[in-house]
């Protein structure tokens, strides 16, 4: 069998040619950068090449990390809840996974990468846990590209890793005083007499421990206050593991939901679904944390102070565990599972073992004198 040769075609990309018997055969190295597609040449050749794949069809592609997030990203990170956070990942990812194989994601790969995120030496510096979030989403690409429909390489070429310790729950939660400030420094806030898009966004996270995107999404269709309900879930939207709850309203939310349904100024609740970070911590500054308030203008990216919409959700339910809810109830109202709100959230429910162990007999055994 004549030996493989390196070469480009019209879209600039670079494959190794072979012949098999009349037939003529091409590998993609996946790259239109002849030094890389050399050293993958090189590599290729050195592990059987050709031999390992003669049984492959005639136009197969070796897909690149980046080459799989392009299709990822179109035919599932739109639909999902969390898709400004799957693509933040995929921005730190990028610059290290992006150009090579699927094949060449290894455990060197993965040391490498968490080593130069947790010292600084791409992008900022994170923890650990941090990294373990970014490549399980990179897996979830590479998994989910492997899959049917997609089929666009076997699964058994997706190596096995071990991945950076899992981090302890994040443990920030507001006290009422401080829940208080929040509330009444985006209250100062305001422009005009107009509920400001941070108040009402505060308002409904704060008593409903709704995820940020299902309250962005919310539409006025799904207030309803005749029967004093909230309903996160969008009709027809994909069902995911992050499921949207119908919530009660509160005592304390309905009047703050009477108002901004008689000042709205369309379909949603929030009247847009543009960030809202920035207006959180602008917020948060104004009521004093994150230190000394500095003066920031409203045209300036403000600095993180602590508040996040993850902490006023948190902030929720820990009150809600804090106040004797049932845990199974907290799980349905966060749209969580119950074994994920029992790690988190027990440590906080009322204990009563002396009452219930007084319950296996109900003291009518008595001691021998």
């Amino acid at each position: 069998m004549p030996t493989p040769i390196l070469d480009t075609e019209a879209n600039g990309r670079f494959y190794a040619y072979w012949s098999e018997g009349r037939r003529s055969k091409r590998k993609s190295m996946g790259t239109s950068d002849r030094s890389v597609a050399e050293q993958r040449f090189a590599q290729w050749l050195l592990l059987g090449g050709h031999r390992k794949d003669q049984d492959a069809g005639e136009n197969e592609v070796a897909y690149t990390v980046a080459d799989c997030w392009l299709v990822y990203d179109e035919k599932h990170v739109g639909n999902v809840a969390g898709a400004d956070t799957l693509r933040y990942n995929w921005k730190a990812l990028a610059p290290h996974f992006g150009p090579l194989l699927v094949s060449e994601v290894s455990q060197d790969a993965i040391d490498s990468y968490v080593m130069k995120r947790t010292t600084g030496r791409l992008g900022r510096k994170v923890k650990p846990q941090t990294c373990r979030k970014e490549i399980s989403a990179l897996f979830a690409c590479l998994n989910f590209c492997a899959r049917k429909p997609q089929s666009m390489f076997s699964s058994t070429i997706i190596e096995k890793v071990i991945l950076p310790e899992e981090g302890e729950p994040r443990d920030r939660w507001l006290r009422m005083p401080e829940i208080q400030r929040l509330l009444d420094a985006a209250a100062r806030l305001r422009r005009g007499k107009r509920l400001s898009r941070g108040e009402r966004f505060l308002w409904i996270a704060l008593e409903t421990a709704g995820r940020k995107q299902a309250i962005l999404d919310l539409t006025w269709d799904r207030v309803d206050l005749d029967t004093n309900t909230i309903h996160f879930d969008v009709p027809g939207r994909r069902k995911t593991k992050k499921r949207r709850a119908a919530v009660p309203i509160s005592k304390s939310l309905r009047p703050i939901l009477e108002r901004a349904f008689e000042e709205r100024e369309g379909d949603l609740v929030m009247d847009n679904k543009g960030a809202v970070w920035s207006t959180v911590q602008l917020i948060a500054i104004e009521a004093g944390f994150g230190g000394k308030r500095p003066k920031v203008l409203r045209s300036e990216k403000p600095k993180a102070t602590g508040i996040s919409p993850h902490v006023l959700r948190h902030t929720a339910a820990t009150h809600m565990a804090r106040r004797g809810v049932p845990l199974w109830m907290i799980a349905k109202i966060l749209g969580n599972t119950l074994a994920m709100v029992e790690k988190v959230y027990a440590k906080w429910a009322p204990d009563d073992a002396e009452g219930t162990v007084n319950l296996i007999s109900n003291g009518v055994l008595e001691a021998a004198e």
